[in-house]
């Protein structure tokens, strides 16, 4: 039997669990006598402290009432974005009328936007001022070269505005008041948009020269020349609804491939287990493997590109595609992902070359966390409630975000091809007009026509809010995992005898605990984190700006330390928050008192927290790593077209990318959620040991509550004899 002189006593009252040793810390594990400490003061044995708290109160109400007022704010600013916004403007273009080409009544079929002349768009101001010709929405865009050349011309073969009626004139009058194109040559459609696919040099039709309106010779490198100012013009759209296209048509691919990784990683902490030490070791060689297989392939990719002509495209669709979608095409981007997972491979390979010893360390101390999650099977579960809440605010963000974006009304403005606006009283080249009422008697030739949506002053701030309630929300969730495991986790650690000592449904009761009373504490730290976050964004968003407007290598320098210095100060932050709600599921303190006591700990063992706790955090890692790593290579392979099984099963696509880069990321979520269980467990017993270690000396009167094994790997043991 035991010596449990004083163990099974029911705590009185919270105030005597947490007692103070003035300025004397115990023997250290040398054995050597009692020293001044100024890292706070070490911990006092009570007799009648064993785990979490029953009595406690409310903590951080201010943060809490802060907390529901914000989200409050944040249901006002999506009820605004569902008024104001019409998502479908982002999906297809808008035509010289103001309509939505395939949305709009009567343009449902019509979901491509063709341009009168095109020509016309090859002058630097059309980034200013968009095109001045004429744009409608039509069917689908040419398949054949045409130009007017009589009256005899067949009306079928024209493209003209809607709105006006082909048989009550003849061709020459369509024609020439400009109703109907005088050209068009055969296009593509890129970004919803007809593109010409042209060959170089002067273009014919049946041997004839194409003339424009004004008589000149349309040319290949004319056309290009205008698709290159054209693609500067709609380039930021082009991106966002190429992706919005994207998402629309594999939405279900996506879904599915959250599932996949959400299989994927409860199989991997099942397995964790029972055979973590074979778990972890495959890991590191996984790990090591992937980044060795990813320099591998990168090399390859920049080799095989570095000797092959990238001029597949015609010189117009090479100018109007985007920077994002030649990325993928360019040597020099393989070359740097192949020096950064070479990089990744040699660090990892010198890691487990040198740090062998301590990994085998800290996979014994993963054992006994499994033994932990082992007693608390609900702990494997759990992270799926989180990972729903976080998903379901990023749906909630995205949705708010795409109806912001397209929040706003038709814009019109006056637009003269070639000089006709000078000298005209009364018409100015790119001023707004009112559409309806535009009167062009004054300056025949100029046109008014749709420019852009004009945006609210204050939808920039609402976008801000709104990155701000996915920070503030995704903290919020994932702090509110971390205290409930750590309150469970400690429950099984403060249980004198494992085997029946453990409080039935600790996940329950330790949920109970903090939903009930420390909701305000999460706020409080999640809000610290989140406003740090969002200062990280904005000095990115403005290193953005910098590196546009000067190339000052002292700024940008300056920029580069601040953005470093933030990232260490949150990762800061994010350690002592992790700490504080594990202090605070333990005895109820509000979170200052919880973070000032979790840090003063740490800092009185600050040796093997580095030792032992971080390396424990860097095999849990890897194992993340692997889990997203191998759905990252999955879907890549899968939506490039290189698995044949999938590759008629996968639409068209206007960026390959996406669903890959999107498929990452939902992982990375989904695997730390996961993951988090085995981390939180670690954390929890590690600073459960390290207040066990300064509250009891192994004595029969002060006898440790950590298991055998674990006295075992970190080298401590019960001076007493068991009966």
């Amino acid at each position: 039997m035991r010596g449990t002189k004083g163990r099974h006593a029911n705590p009185t009252r919270s105030e005597h669990v947490f007692v103070q040793e003035p300025l004397v810390r115990p023997r250290d594990e040398s054995g050597h006598g009692s020293r001044v400490v100024s890292e706070g003061d070490a911990l006092k044995y009570d007799p009648e402290f064993k785990g979490p708290i029953k009595g406690r109160s409310c903590t951080d109400i201010l943060c809490l009432l802060l907390f529901l007022a914000f989200l409050v704010g944040w249901g006002v600013v999506a009820g605004f974005a569902a008024t104001s916004g019409d998502p479908s403007r982002l999906l297809y273009p808008t035509d010289s009328f103001g309509r939505v080409c395939g949305k709009d009544p009567g343009l449902e079929d019509k979901k491509f936007l063709f341009f009168f002349d095109l020509t016309k768009c090859a002058s630097p101001k059309v980034i200013a001022t968009g095109c001045p010709t004429p744009q409608v929405c039509v069917e689908k865009c040419p398949s054949k070269n045409w130009f007017y050349m009589s009256e005899t011309a067949d009306k079928k073969d024209l493209i003209c505005k809607d709105t006006v009626n082909k048989t009550q004139m003849d061709a020459d009058k369509l024609i020439n008041e400009g109703h109907c194109a005088r050209y068009y040559v055969e296009s593509d459609d890129l970004a919803g948009r007809c593109i010409p696919k042209v060959p170089d040099g002067v273009i014919d039709m049946d041997g004839n020269m194409i003339l424009d309106d004004e008589n000149n010779p349309v040319t290949g490198e004319l056309l290009a020349k205008a698709s290159k100012f054209l693609a500067k013009f709609y380039q930021a759209s082009e991106v966002a609804e190429g992706v919005f296209q994207d998402i629309k048509m594999t939405w279900w691919i996506l879904l599915a491939g959250f599932g996949v990784a959400m299989v994927v990683s409860f199989i991997w902490i099942l397995l964790l287990r029972f055979i973590s030490a074979i778990m972890i070791w495959f890991s590191l060689v996984a790990f090591i493997g992937l980044s060795g297989f990813g320099a591998y392939y990168t090399l390859n990719k920049y080799l095989t590109l570095r000797n092959i002509d990238n001029s597949t495209m015609t010189k117009a669709e090479f100018e109007f595609t985007t920077e994002l979608s030649k990325y993928a095409e360019l040597e020099t981007t393989w070359l740097i992902l192949f020096i950064i997972t070479v990089t990744i491979f040699l660090v990892c390979l010198l890691v487990l070359i040198f740090l062998r010893k301590r990994i085998n360390i800290a996979i014994a101390l993963i054992g006994q966390a499994s033994k932990a999650v082992g007693d608390i099977m609900s702990t494997l579960f759990f992270p799926v409630i989180p990972y729903i809440l976080q998903l379901f605010f990023l749906a909630f963000f995205c949705v708010v975000a795409l109806f912001l974006s397209s929040a706003g009304k038709a814009e019109y403005r006056v637009m003269c091809p070639g000089q006709v606006c000078d000298g005209c009283q009364g018409v100015t080249e790119n001023a707004t007009c009112n559409f309806e009422t535009f009167d062009n008697s004054s300056c025949p030739g100029a046109m008014c026509q749709f420019y852009d949506y004009y945006v609210d002053p204050n939808i920039p701030r609402l976008h801000i809010y709104n990155v701000f309630g996915l920070f503030w929300s995704l903290f919020f969730i994932s702090a509110f995992g971390e205290m409930v495991l750590a309150g469970a986790f400690a429950s099984w650690y403060w249980a004198f005898d494992k085997s029946k000592d453990v409080p039935s449904l600790p996940v329950t009761y330790s949920f109970g605990r903090t939903l009930r009373y420390h909701i305000g504490t999460l706020a409080f730290g999640s809000l610290i984190i989140a406003i740090v976050r969002m200062i990280r964004v904005i000095l990115e968003y403005i290193d953005y700006k910098v590196k546009q407007q000067t190339d000052s290598k002292i700024v940008r320098c300056l920029l580069c330390c601040c953005r470093c210095c933030l990232w260490c100060l949150e990762k800061f932050l994010k350690f002592i928050n992790r700490n504080a709600y594990v202090y605070c599921a333990i005895y109820g303190k509000n979170f200052c008192v919880s973070a000032k006591n979790a840090f003063s700990l740490i800092m009185r063992n600050i040796a093997r927290v580095v030792v032992l706790d971080k390396v424990t955090d860097f095999l849990l890692f890897i194992g993340k790593m692997v889990v997203v790593g191998g759905v990252a290579v999955a879907s890549f392979f899968i939506f490039s077209g290189e698995v044949p099984v999938f590759k008629d099963h996968i639409p068209t696509m206007n960026y390959y990318l996406t669903p890959v880069i999107i498929i990452t990321i939902g992982t990375f979520f989904i695997a730390s959620a996961f993951f988090s269980v085995y981390s939180m467990a670690v954390d929890t017993l590690f600073l459960s040991f390290l207040e066990d270690c300064e509250r009891n000396d192994g004595s029969a009167e002060k006898p440790y509550f950590m298991s055998k094994d674990l006295m075992k790997i970190l080298e401590k043991k019960n001076k007493f004899k068991e009966e």
